[in-house]
Order: C-alpha cells, then structure tokens, then sequence
C-alpha cells in the first residue's frame, strides 16, 4: 500500500507538536493519514483517494463527533462535560475516534441505507478497520468510551 505522504519529515512534525498539544490544549483527537487512506480503500472502495477525500471523511466523521455539542441535548451537551468522563487525568487527552456506517455516492454498495442494530454498530465501533488511528500490533485497552449514535 502506497503512503499517503511523501514528506521525510512528517514522523519530526508529529513528534515536536506533541509536547505544545500536550501543554497547550484541553483534548485532541488522532487522525492517521494511513488509517484513512486504508478506510477509504477498503470501505469505501476508492483506489487511490484524493486528499479532498479523505478531507471529506475527516469532516464527516468531526461533525458526527461534535453533532451533541450543536443541539440541544439532556446530555453531553458541552465539551466540558464530554471531556470530563473520557479524560481521567489532564495529561491523558489524546482521543482515539471511530466512525460506522461508511457511505460514499461512489459506490452503489455503500450508499444505501442499511437495517443494522445497536449491538451491531457498537461491535463495528470498537473494530480497527473503523478507528481513524492506525496504532502497533501490541493489544491496547480502553481507558473510556463514548459513543454518539444518532438515527
């Protein structure tokens, strides 16, 4: 599989912002661009994406992600609270993000409207084909989770 990027110094970039995001903000959510371009190949069945593609997945899966935060809800209705159950201490604020059902106008099979349950979507949330992060082999654990499911 061909990398998204071809820039040397993306590994550097990642590793010296790491210290300003850790000081200088309250939560950050991990994208991967090598996890997108896998979703956007294997789920949605395009190719070679486009960085305006996978732009399109990143915003589709931030709106769904903050969609609590800009109606009225009885709860998680502000970023406080949100943050306050998934993040046990300040130092701990790197969110991993999952995102299912995939669709795309591109392709017949993922455009449709699928019947699934609950216990469906929450199988598929914690799958690592659906996580925008491609983390190592080694078996990680969840700290918190939290689940928007609308529809």
């Amino acid at each position: 599989q061909a990398q998204t990027s071809d820039v040397v110094v993306q590994p550097y970039n990642s590793i010296l912002s790491l210290k300003r995001l850790q000081h200088h903000s309250d939560s950050v959510i991990v994208l991967d661009n090598s996890a997108l371009t896998r979703i956007a190949t294997e789920k949605l069945h395009i190719p070679n994406p486009t960085f305006s593609q996978l732009n399109q997945i990143v915003s589709t899966v931030m709106a769904a992600s903050t969609s609590t935060l800009r109606y009225p809800s009885y709860m998680n209705n502000d970023l406080t609270g949100i943050m306050a159950s998934l993040i046990p201490t300040p130092k701990c604020h790197f969110l991993m993000s999952s995102f299912t059902p995939f669709a795309s106008e591109q392709v017949k099979e993922a455009s449709g409207v699928r019947k699934t349950s609950v216990a469906d979507v929450m199988r598929r949330l914690l799958q690592p084909g659906n996580r925008m992060l491609s983390p190592g082999k080694d078996r990680g654990c969840y700290v918190a989770i939290l689940n928007v499911i609308q529809g």
